[in-house]
């Protein structure tokens, strides 16, 4: 399966956030200057992220960006399946008017059941179970960081 890419961005910004312990908010200028995405992106990632109370964001001089407790505590297939807005997925046999669909076509039904399994299998863990240990290292002289 592969995740879609406001996923991926907001995977990054949720880690980023729950890693950080000294100063635990972040700018969405910092955002974008560590991970190398369009701040754009990371506008429509943190409005999102804010609707469904997985950040809280603050206006103002000492505002800014900072994971919540409900993002703490998120099991992480839950999350996926919350990023990726789509309630079909793998497949989706109305997209596009399917030929096999009125012939009991299996395919789905299989695709739901892997997803199903790929998301409990996520579930056995949350974002504390992708904490770095030398979390530090990975922005110090990296050029793709």
């Amino acid at each position: 399966m592969k995740l879609n890419h406001f996923t991926d961005f907001s995977m990054r910004v949720l880690i980023y956030l729950n890693q950080k312990k000294d100063t635990p908010q972040s700018s969405l200028d910092d955002l974008a200057e560590k991970f190398k995405i369009s701040r754009n992106h990371l506008v429509k990632v943190v409005q999102f992220l804010s609707a469904n109370q997985l950040v809280l964001t603050k206006r103002g001089k000492n505002g800014g960006i900072l994971i919540s407790e409900k993002a703490k505590e998120i099991r992480l297939g839950d999350l996926i399946h919350l990023l990726e807005q789509d309630e079909n997925p793998v497949i989706n046999c109305d997209a596009k008017p399917c030929i096999f669909k009125s012939h009991n076509c299996k395919l789905k039904s299989l695709f739901n059941k892997a997803y199903i399994a790929f998301i409990d299998s996520l579930n056995e863990a949350n974002l504390s179970d992708l904490e770095f240990t030398d979390w530090n290292s990975i922005f110090e002289n990296n050029p793709n960081a």
